[in-house]
């Protein structure tokens, strides 16, 4: 063990001497006998296998000293750079010296790192069966390619690597400070959007990958995606309509996004969350034993919101035991149990529309579409009540609209009235008969009678369980 009273006396650094200083330095030691390395003897000792011989210093003396060689020996220039090569193969420290500068070739374009003929005849070494799977082939035969930071950005894919994952697993095997090795963060994007149909872990990658970015990066790359993704590759990928929405959806990042990008975000969490709605009655329909009636019921609700899709912000899904229990875990997302108050059976769907909440009973008595504004209060209550129930809900009030006979029209004009407009290129509603206005009119009020008696017992329910809080009584509008 050192002793703590006494320093160890600092060493002067290791002089840094070319091969040309090295030689200069010998020429001036007058009749001292020393052996210079030579290019002739390293590739006599490869041609008699006796490679394993030669020393480190006389491998970079050869590799250093080879442009001039070959200038001498043009015709065996290509030949004897290929035996270093296949030398390589089994010499890893041998190995590590010519890819290091093969990468200082290609990486900053310095033509004195490596003899042409060693640059001619990598392929070599990078077809050979021992060595065309090994990632710093791949990362020199990117460097390669007219598209070296695409190619790049594909070898950290297809390893599961962020950038910085991929600066540290090469660190000390190739020279990081390479331009190329910092700038082709800017084409993650750009090559995600070249594959024509991302798996889960491509895009656990990207994720990962943009994590890493500065925030101007992640801002260009975020809005590449947006307009270059179809939607219907996002609509596959929650998890990353999920990302976009919690870094990207409120907040600064959202109004440095271009217009266009964050309509495409509306639209792309719009269709995740209506593709759980979609799902939820597909399943419904399939697992629940529905009178005919309730099962039109639930095919127009779906057919009706799907004019939405592209406006559904967020989404909350409240089913009742029988429901839950055949559905079992076929939904994910938000998906709590609504707690049976002796109403009719019915699922609902909580639809975060951007300025309203819009409610929607699925079917029983009522069944209508409720609309409250967006505020701190409503969300509290349709987002994070753990105990909602059909009555108390209903005992929030807010605007309401019938599901009687022709709703789809008026509901379509009711929404717009209110701020809540269609998916674009949606086609607009046929105007009815006078004859189907005047059916319409019967329903529509013996449905304005039957939803006064239900509201009416819903504040009596709410009343009777002592949950007339100021959380509710002040709610809805």
């Amino acid at each position: 063990m050192v002793n703590s009273n006494f320093s160890l006396p600092s060493l002067p650094e290791t002089p840094q001497c070319s091969p040309n200083q090295m030689i200069q330095i010998a020429s001036n030691l007058g009749d001292t006998k020393i052996s210079i390395p030579s290019v002739d003897k390293v590739l006599q000792a490869i041609e008699q296998g006796k490679a394993d011989k030669v020393s480190h210093l006389e491998w970079v003396y050869c590799i250093y000293s080879k442009p001039q060689w070959d200038q001498q020996n043009i015709e065996q220039a290509d030949k004897t750079s290929a035996a270093i090569w296949k030398v390589s193969l089994s010499n890893s420290w041998l190995q590590h010296q010519l890819l290091w500068r093969l990468a200082l070739y290609y990486g900053i374009q310095e033509e004195q790192a490596l003899a042409e003929s060693l640059v001619k005849s990598f392929d070599i070494f990078a077809n050979s069966n021992l060595s065309r799977n090994l990632l710093l082939v791949k990362i020199i035969q990117a460097f390669c390619s007219k598209q070296a930071g695409l190619e790049l950005a594909k070898i950290t894919c297809e390893q599961h690597l962020n950038p910085t994952e991929f600066h540290t697993k090469i660190q000390g095997l190739l020279p990081i400070w390479i331009p190329l090795f910092s700038e082709f963060i800017n084409y993650i994007a750009p090559y995600f959007i070249t594959i024509s149909s991302p798996n889960v872990q491509q895009v656990k990658w990207l994720l990962s990958s943009l994590d890493t970015m500065s925030n101007s990066q992640q801002i260009k790359a975020v809005d590449n995606l947006l307009l270059n993704i179809p939607n219907h590759i996002a609509s596959r990928h929650s998890l990353l309509v999920d990302w976009l929405r919690n870094n990207y959806r409120n907040g600064e990042n959202w109004y440095k996004l271009s217009d266009h990008a964050r309509q495409k975000l509306r639209e792309w969490i719009g269709g995740i969350n209506y593709g759980d709605f979609q799902k939820l009655v597909d399943i419904l329909l399939s697992k629940l034993s529905l009178r005919d009636f309730e099962s039109n019921q639930l095919r127009k609700r779906r057919d009706f919101w799907a004019d939405y899709s592209n406006r559904f912000e967020r989404l909350r899904i409240l089913l009742p035991q029988t429901s839950q229990i055949a559905i079992g875990y076929q939904i994910q997302g938000d998906v709590d149990l609504l707690e049976d108050d002796g109403s009719d059976p019915t699922e609902v769907c909580i639809f975060d529309f951007g300025e309203w909440f819009v409610v929607e009973f699925f079917r029983g008595r009522g069944s209508e579409t409720r609309l409250f504004p967006k505020n701190s209060q409503n969300q509290q209550i349709l987002f994070s009540e753990a105990n909602l129930s059909v009555k108390r809900i209903r005992s929030l009030g807010g605007y309401k609209h019938d599901h009687v006979f022709l709703w789809q029209v008026f509901s379509r004009t009711w929404l717009e009235n209110n701020g809540i407009l269609p998916n674009r290129d949606t086609q607009p509603s046929t105007n009815p008969t006078e004859n189907k206005l005047q059916e319409r009119k019967y329903r529509l009020e013996r449905w304005k009678i039957e939803i006064e008696y239900l509201e009416r017992e819903a504040r009596i329910y709410v009343a009777k369980q002592g949950n007339t809080s100021s959380i509710y009584a002040h709610a809805a509008i």
